[in-house]
């Protein structure tokens, strides 16, 4: 074995994530090794080379401590505020539930600083790679959703997209008008030469909604003078995939020039990019503003649906950070 284990397998999983960034540079996986190489490298300091480095392990483990607990309150106040706001949605239990994970871990070492013991210290050990690996990976992500959200409109964009969200009674919600007035804006910045685009309004009618959500936003466009001749329904699909699928055989029946800019709020640019790729629709996607307080609850539920779309690879990957704590935890 080589002497520095953590390190070797730090300097792999790095040498991975460059060549899947050449090879998938729109992948989540490209995160998942670079993440996995800044974790192994830190339980080599923090678990192996304390004594050699004690400065540099007690900086890297006081920014551990500091980022977990950040984040953990911040999950969990802006959880506990969703609630009382919203009610209790499972997404934002959700939220508050990851806070107080976060916020446990911190807990668990300060009780194994004062009783000790050689089981729970190992436990703690895969406890603490375990937080601080999917600790930095949503903070990678949050940067994702943060860099695809700027994203602007295609040029020349013919066809505007707008994916459907929540209904307030038979009315768009805020999140959906957000969406509704950034695909107006679109259609505001073209020149005076260029014919105004067409709305392509895409929600079907979910089990808590009076009608469909196309059928809301057809009306609320109508309402801010487009006019009918320019809004085209999709009203049939229940979720992402579908509402990419069903929008885009619309704009292929269109005449030839067409230039397609999906519109959905600023979080869920990432993802929708991911699935506009792996359904072969060939469109630009810009996001639409969030409210602060949703923003956080918002970003975790879009970093678990993105973990979930390709489950397979990420997970797999991800286990593989059981190597470098197995090394540390058979060392000591």
């Amino acid at each position: 074995m080589p002497e520095y284990p953590e390190y070797v397998a730090a300097v792999v999983f790095a040498i991975g994530g460059v060549v899947n960034a050449v090879l998938a540079p729109h992948r989540f996986s490209t995160a998942v090794l670079f993440c996995l190489a800044a974790t192994s490298a830190g339980l080599g300091v923090v678990g192996r080379s304390a004594a050699s480095h004690p400065t540099l392990a007690t900086v890297l483990a006081v920014a551990a401590v500091s980022v977990a607990l950040t984040l953990g309150l911040l999950l969990l106040a802006d959880g506990v505020l969703l609630v009382r706001r919203y009610g209790p949605q499972p997404a934002l239990l959700a939220t508050a539930a990851a806070g107080c994970a976060l916020l446990a871990v911190p807990g668990l070492d300060a009780v194994h600083l004062s009783v000790g013991g050689e089981v729970f210290g190992a436990f703690l050990v895969a406890v603490n790679a375990a937080a601080g690996y999917l600790t930095l990976l949503f903070l990678v992500f949050a940067g994702y959703v943060v860099v695809h959200g700027r994203n602007t409109a295609q040029p020349g964009t013919t066809h505007v997209v707008v994916l459907g969200a929540g209904l307030d009674g038979d009315r768009p919600g805020p999140l959906l008008t957000r969406r509704l007035d950034r695909a107006l804006a679109i259609d505001a910045a073209r020149t005076a030469e260029t014919p105004g685009v067409v709305f392509v309004v895409s929600g079907g009618q979910g089990d808590d909604e009076v009608r469909s959500e196309a059928d809301a936003m057809a009306d609320y466009l109508h309402g801010h003078g487009v006019p009918a001749d320019r809004i085209v329904r999709e009203d049939r699909s229940v979720n992402t995939g579908q509402n990419l699928r069903f929008s885009a055989a619309l704009v292929d029946g269109a005449p030839s020039g067409r230039r397609a800019t999906v519109v959905t709020s600023g979080f869920h640019v990432y993802r929708t990019t991911l699935l506009a790729r792996r359904v072969g629709v060939p469109a630009r996607v810009v996001g639409a503003p969030t409210s602060p307080a949703y923003w956080l609850a918002a970003t975790l539920r879009e970093f678990a649906a993105v973990l979930w779309l390709d489950r397979l690879p990420l997970v797999g990957l991800s286990l593989l950070l059981t190597v470098p704590v197995a090394t540390v935890l058979l060392e000591h």
